[in-house]
């Protein structure tokens, strides 16, 4: 069942955010990560903005219901000699060789940091945490600071945080973006 949380301004945002931001860096890459990917809706937006020239879009989650829905909204690109396909994997699991960037925007909700440290130094990375307690999320980031430290690069093109406030609550959403 599709969960309408995936379509809140709070994640539409987010990822608009790291779009923009990351449009500012590259302009073209063959090879896209996408870690906890639930629904693809990175992948739709990196897609359908086309600022940068993708070659293809793997979006991963461990959720096997999110692999239909999500090949379902990046079917234009799906059919497009597999520009976009979701896949059903413990990004705990992986160790990625040869992709060229690896993008997690629910870092939030991994319970340990496999993840993390599967990804090889020299990597180019965007990550995306926040502070906002959640039943769900198990990684807390109560500053940008903490959560640089959590994740530490090599490099870094962009780190920054973005305020969401709604009337009856708010939270604070990090990004980096650089190489691991």
């Amino acid at each position: 069942m599709l969960n309408k949380d995936a379509f809140s301004s709070g994640q539409i945002g987010s990822k608009l955010w790291l779009c923009e931001e990351l449009e500012k860096i590259i302009n073209s890459v063959d090879t896209i990560w996408i870690y906890g990917g639930w629904y693809g809706l990175t992948g739709f937006l990196l897609s359908s903005r086309n600022n940068i020239q993708i070659k293809e879009i793997r979006s991963i989650d461990i959720d096997p219901a999110c692999e239909e829905i999500a090949d379902m909204i990046n079917e234009n690109w799906k059919w497009q000699q597999w520009k976009f396909k979701a896949v059903t994997m413990n990004c705990n699991k992986i160790v990625p060789t040869g992709i060229d960037l690896i993008i997690n925007t629910s870092t939030e909700h991994f319970e340990n940091m496999d993840w993390w440290n599967n990804i090889p130094t020299g990597t180019f990375v965007v990550l995306q945490g926040n502070n906002m307690p959640h039943e769900d999320h198990v990684i807390h980031s109560t500053t940008l600071d903490s959560f640089i430290n959590q994740y530490p690069l090599t490099t870094y093109y962009f780190k920054g945080s973005k305020e969401f406030k709604y009337p009856e609550w708010e939270f604070t959403r990090y990004m980096v973006i650089g190489i691991k």
